[in-house]
Parts: structure tokens; C-alpha cells; sequence
């Protein structure tokens, strides 16, 4: 869990056309790639004026005194920013850091930042300050303790339509598995923090600490439980928080008022142990960002990409799930100590139907801009003409672009198991589809000493040996290229391979050069297929392996 009282720093394809169709025809597709806002060197958190500029926000330390709350102001939608401007100078002791900021109805600016305080006789808490605005951001409040104990970072603030500000925030308790607690909880652990939310109903002059305590249960005896709540205002007026938890999923909370909420309950989407960000669109979509990562030791999943998706009905289904960011530093063993990754989203809706992003990388690549068009592409192709960067494959051997054996200037994806001592495989992400269809031009090379193709709808790690048991659909290739009873790949021979799958029907064709092969079960529910895995799975080595000459992809959100 990162301490977000310490400032941290960790780090156009163009989809085109297919000719298959599924369902309704692919939208036009002319959203540009996420990219990084570069002139924005700070790591600050960002706000929208009412008169349509954005703000970056931030911290910065000043000679003999204590921080000063600054901002950078942007007049073109976050492409060029203008000169620090200093708003409002802490006392000595009156430093911290990570300001959340809002914009309310008023356009006056809260501002919300974290304080250490040592504990005695030893250790220490995270309290939370707050200061504000007023006569159009122009003066400002003495800054004050609104809340005293030790919080994990804050990540979400929102004004409710009635005009009531909402923070919510984790904190630390003094249950342990030798002191679970009273009732259901002694028969369980609900880990070492609770969830719950500030409120205040007069524009930040009073606050208050809703009487709810959001608990989740924790997978083992050393983890938080719920942690790093986000929340968002949906249509009908109810206030949707998600939690993080070390269960492979968010755990939801819903709440009429924004001061008593609902007992949390798992929900349908994967995350590893990493807090979400949440934003909604001037048109009301909702736009999500987080880690869908699954099974790696760090953070239960690992933070190696980040991803994003889009629900236009409140949550309720999701477009997209598309990775958005990657860590720059996953091709290199994780650091021993301290948070990695690409993590930590908090959105900002700012103009023309856009969003910005903090990423948890590195400044001055901290803020990332995403047209949420982009995550309605249906169609994804990759011939490896620019090399493998669309695919991870970190912590793996023998996983190379190579030069096409038949077609001179063409490039294809070669997986072979060259160590014995290490695995082989690569992934690809692709947009989400509860149906779909994805061909591949592959050839087993003489030699091929068997290998797994699956799709799925999470990221792992290229490594990941339990993903046979968690994939959505599995394709198991023997040595001999046999995939089903009296159907097989002939070694040394280019096949059209391609996988139809119907979520609805909980299966997936396989086709060979357009002939059914094979037919697929679905393993469990879903909220989509998304990624595409490839491994080998020889028993020592195998220098042969097998190559892809391209891959391609055409889904469709509809059940």
C-alpha cells in the first residue's frame, strides 16, 4: 500500500478495417492513442475552471517556510501549460503532500492533502488537512485537521448533484487476527483497515465522518482488507464507491445520501491489489482506469499495465478494457522495495469529451491524455513490422520478432522455448468483446515441441503458469500439431487459425483455413475477451517453436 503522504514518482495504431463481421459494423475509428501530457513536468493532480481551463495542482517547497500550494493553468485542453503560480503558503509545520483538489458548483477549489504526525512513543499517523478558497479563488481558508488517525492515499472527491462534497477514505484500525473483532467478524478477517467517506453539506465549513464502516474480508492474516476507496455519482443519483481489496476483484458500495452505504459486495471486475480511478464524462458516461491484473506476487497481480474501459448504463457493462499505459521498466526484474508500476489513476473529465490521467510513472510521463472514442475501437491488427512493442514479454527466452522466412521485408513472432530453465510465452491485449473473432497466420516449425493459445480477459504476467486454469478458452498444441481427435497443424506449414468466440454460448470455434476444427468450452463468466496468450509448452527445450505472421481481431460488445 503506497503512503501517499510521500510523494511518489515511480514511473496511432489505427484499428483497421476487417472483413469479418460480428453483429453490428465496427464504428469509425479516428480516436488517437493515449498519450503523455509532456509539458506538465510536475506531478500534479488536475481540475477543470469554470471557465473551461485546467489546473494542475501541486506542492512545491519554498526557502525557510513551510510548502506552497501552486498551480499551472492550461488554456488548450492540457497540450501546453503556463508558468507556477503560487496560491496559497502553508505554515512551517503545516507541510504534506498529494493535494486532491475539486472544483465545486460554486467554481471555489478544495483542496485536501495529507500530514505525517509521529505517534508517541513511536510510529506515526497520516491525518487529513483541508483548506479552500473563496471570492473566486482569490483568498483562502487557514488550513485544518478535518480528520486524525493514519489513512492510505486519497484518490477520488466528488460534488453531489445536491451540492453535498464526498471524500472517501481508508483507514487503519487496531483489529489483528488475535482481536478480529465481535459477532461475524470473530469468524473471519476483515484485515487491518475500514472504509468510509467525509461529508460536508455547507461547501467544506463543516465536515463529518459517515457512521458506516466498509469492511471486506482479507485473503490472509498480513493483508489490509479494504483499502483506497473511489466514487462516482451515477444518473439516478445514488453514489457508487469501489474498494480495493487483495481478493482479485473491486468490492462495491452504493449509497442514497453519501453518508450511509451499503454492506460492500464483490463485483464483476478483475483488479489486482490497486485502487481504481473514476470519472464521469459531460455526457454521463462513466470512464474507469485500473490494473485488470491477476496472479503475480506484487500488489496480488502486479501493476504492470494499466487499463482503461467505458460504460455508458452506470457500470452496468463496460466497453474497452484496453491497457492504456505500461510500466517502462517491466523488462527489468522488479525493485526490491517500494511501489512500481503503472498504477494509481485519478481522472480528471476535462474539455471535448476528454480525460487526463495520473499514471504512477514517472514525471514528467505522470499525466496521461485518453480519447474515450479510443476505447470503442472493435478492431485491432498487428503484422510486427514495428517490432514487439504492442506485446509484453518480459521474464521470458526465445520470444523474437524474426524476418518472415518466405516473404522478404516482412517481420513474424517467433516463440521458442530456447533455456529449459526459463518459460516462453507472450501476450496481447485487444479490445473487449463478449463475441468476437481472432485469426492468426501461424506455422508449426519442424521440431515444434508443443504450445498453448488462449484467450482471456485479464493481463498476466508472460510467465504465468497457472494461466491454462484461469484463461477463458484454452487451444493445447501438441508436439505432433494435433488440436482435437483427427485434427491437426501439419509442421512447416502456414495455417489461417482463427478462434470465434460467443461468451453467451460459453464456447469458442477454432477453424483451420475457414473449416471448423474444434469447439472450445468457456471456462467461467465473463465480462469480455481481451487478451491473447501464447506459450510454449515443451518439456526441456525446443529451438524451433512456432511463428505468427500477423493477428487479428473484430469484437463486438453485444451478448
Amino acid at each position: 500500500m503506497r503512503r501517499a503522504y510521500i510523494t511518489l514518482a515511480l514511473l496511432s495504431a489505427a484499428a483497421l478495417g476487417f472483413a469479418l463481421r460480428i453483429g453490428a459494423a465496427p464504428r469509425p475509428v479516428t480516436a488517437p492513442k493515449p498519450a503523455w501530457v509532456l509539458d506538465l513536468k510536475e506531478i500534479a493532480r488536475l481540475v477543470r475552471l469554470p471557465d473551461k481551463r485546467l489546473a494542475g495542482i501541486f506542492f512545491r517547497s519554498t526557502a525557510g517556510g513551510g510548502p506552497e500550494l501552486c498551480a499551472r493553468y492550461s488554456t488548450d485542453n492540457g497540450k501546453t501549460w503556463g508558468p507556477t503560480e503560487g496560491l496559497y503558503q502553508l505554515p512551517t509545520d503545516g507541510g504534506g503532500g498529494s493535494p486532491e483538489p475539486l472544483v465545486d458548483s460554486k467554481g471555489e477549489l478544495h483542496v485536501f492533502y495529507l500530514k505525517a504526525r509521529k505517534k508517541m512513543p513511536s510510529g506515526l499517523d497520516i491525518d487529513i488537512w483541508y483548506t479552500k478558497s473563496s471570492e473566486g479563488r482569490t483568498k483562502w481558508r487557514p488550513i485544518a485537521r478535518i480528520w486524525e488517525g493514519y489513512t492510505g492515499s486519497l484518490n477520488s472527491v466528488i460534488q453531489m448533484r445536491n451540492g453535498r462534497i464526498i471524500l472517501p477514505f481508508s483507514y487503519m484500525t487496531k483489529r489483528n487476527w488475535a482481536e478480529r473483532g465481535e459477532g461475524f467478524d470473530k469468524y473471519t478477517y476483515m484485515g487491518s483497515f475500514n472504509c468510509t467517506a467525509l461529508y460536508s453539506s455547507d461547501f467544506g465549513d463543516t465536515w463529518h465522518v459517515s457512521p458506516t464502516q466498509l469492511k471486506v474480508t482479507a485473503p490472509d492474516l498480513g493483508t489490509y482488507g479494504a483499502i483506497e476507496p473511489v466514487v462516482v455519482e451515477r444518473k439516478d443519483g445514488k453514489v457508487w464507491m469501489l474498494l480495493r481489496t487483495q481478493h482479485g476483484r473491486f468490492f462495491e458500495s452504493l449509497s442514497e445520501d453519501g453518508i450511509s452505504w451499503s454492506t460492500p459486495q464483490p463485483t464483476r471486475i478483475l483488479s489486482s491489489d490497486s485502487p481504481a480511478g473514476l470519472t464521469r464524462l459531460d455526457d454521463g458516461r462513466i470512464v474507469m482506469f485500473w490494473n485488470n491484473c491477476l496472479r503475480f506476487p506484487y500488489a496480488y497481480g502486479g501493476r504492470h499495465v494499466m487499463h482503461g474501459a467505458i460504460s455508458s448504463d452506470d457500470g452496468k457493462s463496460w466497453r474497452g478494457f484496453r491497457e492504456v499505459a505500461k510500466n517502462p521498466r517491466r523488462d527489468e526484474p522488479p525493485p526490491p522495495r517500494g511501489d512500481h508500476g503503472a498504477t494509481y489513476p485519478i481522472p480528471t473529465t476535462v474539455n471535448d469529451g476528454k480525460v487526463i490521467t495520473t499514471t504512477g510513472l514517472p514525471s514528467p510521463h505522470f499525466n496521461l491524455a485518453v480519447d474515450p472514442s479510443w476505447l470503442y475501437e472493435t478492431s485491432q491488427r498487428d503484422d510486427f513490422a514495428n517490432g514487439i512493442e504492442d506485446w509484453t514479454s518480459f521474464g521470458v527466452r526465445g520470444v523474437d520478432v524474426v524476418s518472415h522466412p518466405r516473404k522478404p521485408g516482412a517481420k513474424a513472432l517467433a516463440v521458442r522455448k530456447t533455456d529449459p530453465e526459463w518459460p516462453s510465452g507472450a501476450v496481447w491485449n485487444f479490445p473487449s468483446g463478449l463475441r468476437g473473432r481472432l485469426r492468426m497466420r501461424l506455422m508449426l516449425n519442424p521440431g515444434f515441441g508443443g504450445g498453448r493459445i488462449g484467450i482471456t480477459d485479464h493481463y498476466s504476467v508472460p510467465f504465468d503458469n497457472l494461466d491454462e486454469y484461469q484463461n477463458l478458452h484454452n487451444l493445447m498444441i501438441e508436439p505432433d500439431g494435433e488440436i482435437a481427435p483427427g485434427k491437426k497443424l501439419n509442421l512447416g506449414r502456414w495455417y489461417d487459425v482463427e478462434f470465434e468466440w460467443d461468451a453467451g454460448k460459453r464456447q469458442c470455434r477454432v477453424l483451420l483455413d475457414g473449416k471448423q476444427a474444434t469447439t472450445l468450452p468457456q471456462y467461467r463468466e465473463t465480462l469480455g475477451a481481451n487478451y491473447l496468450r501464447i506459450r510454449s509448452t515443451a518439456e526441456s527445450t525446443d529451438n524451433a517453436g512456432l511463428l505468427i505472421e500477423s493477428v487479428e481481431t473484430n469484437v463486438s460488445s453485444e451478448p
